[in-house]
């Protein structure tokens, strides 16, 4: 008898699932969905100090998400992209609970009217420019609108909220950064590698790519995965220039070392022309890393390179030289300590397509006269290091790349680009005078000079691929800013329990 009664009632309730589809099938195709709606909202996704958070509020945000992409006429990722998107979103919104709750327990004071209103003006904004694909959008992602309109007035106070944590935590980061910037990152050969070197050499890679490129790195993770690795080297190629010169006794003076960062400064000047400028891209993209502890990691690199130098002058200077050899060596060279003279203007930038575009400018130009008023063009860009007339100088006063370009051109004539340490260079040849009576006597310290880098080049290379070479690199994933950190403290101490799968 039981067992009938229990089917009877279940042929009810499938009939009255059939009457209620019959009858609500022109809003939603079928109660039924209505119904999973209804359940899919209630799911418990997060316990926050006791607090159950339910699927409506994750819902709501993914569905505010959809609808800002709609209103700038764009496309919502799909695939593994949504599904990091979906999981971002999650964070973001335990966080953002996480920091409200904290803000809450302090007593942080929020005017939640004001944040209301706020909130209000976003949900009427996004209503009127999504248009006709509010609805579709808020029936995807299984909300309504009056569900959706709550949301974004209850999300502006949390936010608030939130942020009045947040702006506290970072008063206080500031007056102490160190106190994170110390902490581990990952490691090289076991070693930690802290948040400011890492910050930094990551800083030192967005250049270096952007002045190869004329572009920033991409910012998708394997991207961003692989500029952290060669950071972490780069940290453990300088450490170990360093510890080497304590090894081996090789000092490194304190005017080396201001040098070098003399000259790291006006490297990173062509990138951010003041300090302020800096100041403010630091703390827009790493948190809690002020200037101050820029340059402090600046200095240690510019240490770093001494150390390379004065290693380097090590092994050149340990290579004896005799006066047959730099004879020998004229005769080879003879065209590189000759005495005669180019004379020729130039002009100079980090930035490839930058020189390409000057230089197909310039290629055709016949006169010094309309070489200068290009170089009037670009002298003030802040992308351009150098424009100005060289005068006449020897083939040996250049670097060589630069050296073998002017020498071989025509007078009055364009060459370009051509790429030397200090970047790319477009130069106008403008006169040439020919070599005199010469000597090798009269190059003695330039021959000895240069047969000591040839000999003593195959050790210093071989040393700096040693130098280079990192094989264990242990870096974290994710990285995880200050805030972040905050963030999983906060969670331990209100007893966060998370369920992910229910996203």
């Amino acid at each position: 008898m039981k067992r009938r009664d229990k089917r009877i009632r279940g042929l009810r309730a499938l009939a009255l699932v059939i009457c209620v589809c019959a009858i609500g099938i022109w809003t939603s195709g079928c109660a039924l969905v209505n119904v999973n709606a209804v359940r899919d909202r209630a799911q418990v996704i997060a316990v926050i100090n006791g607090r159950n958070v339910k699927k409506e509020l994750f819902n709501n945000m993914m569905a505010d998400t959809a609808l800002a992409y709609a209103s700038g006429g764009q496309s919502m990722p799909t695939g593994s992209n949504l599904k990091t998107l979906k999981q971002e979103t999650y964070d973001e919104l335990i966080k953002n609970q996480v920091f409200a709750e904290q803000a809450k327990k302090l007593k942080l004071k929020v005017d939640e009217d004001a944040a209301r209103k706020s909130g209000r003006k976003v949900y009427k904004s996004l209503k009127k420019q999504a248009a006709k694909k509010y609805q579709t959008t808020l029936k995807t992602y299984y909300t309504n609108d009056k569900s959706f309109s709550a949301f974004m007035e209850d999300n502006a106070v949390t936010t608030a909220y939130a942020q009045k944590a947040l702006n506290r935590y970072d008063k206080k980061l500031a007056k102490n950064p160190d106190r994170f910037l110390n902490k581990s990152v990952g490691s090289v050969e076991g070693v930690k590698v802290t948040y400011g070197q890492y910050y930094y050499q990551m800083l030192n890679q967005i250049m270096s790519t952007y002045a190869s490129t004329g572009q920033a790195p991409s910012s998708d993770s394997a991207t961003q995965k692989q500029l952290g690795r060669k950071a972490l080297k780069a940290v453990n190629t300088e450490r170990k220039w360093i510890a080497y010169c304590k090894k081996h006794n090789i000092k490194i003076a304190k005017s080396a070392v201001d040098k070098q960062y003399k000259s790291l400064k006006a490297y990173t000047k062509q990138f951010f022309q003041s300090d302020s400028t800096l100041e403010s891209f630091l703390s827009e993209n790493y948190e809690g890393f002020t200037i101050k502890a820029y340059r402090k990691e600046q200095r240690q690199s510019a240490k770093a390179a001494a150390a390379k130098k004065a290693v380097k002058n090590q092994i050149y200077g340990s290579v004896k030289v005799y006066d047959s050899a730099m004879q020998g060596y004229y005769n080879k060279h003879i065209n590189t300590y000759s005495p005669a003279t180019v004379s020729a203007c130039h002009i100079l930038t980090t930035n490839k397509k930058l020189a390409e575009k000057i230089y197909a400018q310039a290629k055709n130009v016949k006169s010094k006269g309309a070489f200068e008023k290009i170089m009037d063009q670009y002298k003030d860009n802040d992308k351009v290091s150098e424009a100005k007339d060289l005068g006449a100088f020897k083939s040996s006063d250049m670097v060589s790349n630069f050296s073998k370009a002017a020498f071989s051109a025509n007078k009055n004539s364009v060459v370009g680009p051509v790429k030397t340490t200090y970047g790319y260079h477009i130069i106008f040849v403008y006169d040439k005078q020919k070599a005199g009576k010469d000597s090798w006597t009269a190059h003695k310290a330039a021959l000895k000079k240069a047969i000591q880098k040839e000999k003593g080049q195959p050790k210093y290379k071989k040393l700096t691929t040693k130098m280079n070479k990192a094989n264990r690199i242990r870096l974290n994933s994710p990285i995880q800013s200050a805030s972040d950190l905050y963030g999983e403290k906060l969670k331990k101490t209100f007893k966060v329990k998370t369920y992910e799968k229910r996203i």
